[in-house]
């Protein structure tokens, strides 16, 4: 019986809590948009920028890491 894809097996990824760090990182960042007083918003920014470039970083390091390690 055929999966559905002509006999091949796919390939799902790992789980991961990266994609939740991104939207928290987006979340921060936007939040410091919201009108207040100046330095309480570039602090916001500025730290949701960091989350979000880290994880970022993280799932795409964790990406090539899963796609190096895929059998033949």
């Amino acid at each position: 019986m055929s999966d559905g894809h002509d006999g091949h097996d796919f390939h799902l990824a790992a789980p991961s809590g990266t994609p939740i760090m991104a939207g928290l990182g987006i979340a921060v960042l936007l939040f410091g948009f919201v009108p207040d007083s100046r330095l309480w918003r570039f602090t916001l920014v500025s730290v949701g920028t960091m989350i979000l470039l880290g994880s970022l970083w993280r799932w795409v390091a964790d990406a090539i890491e899963e796609y190096r390690n895929l059998p033949e």
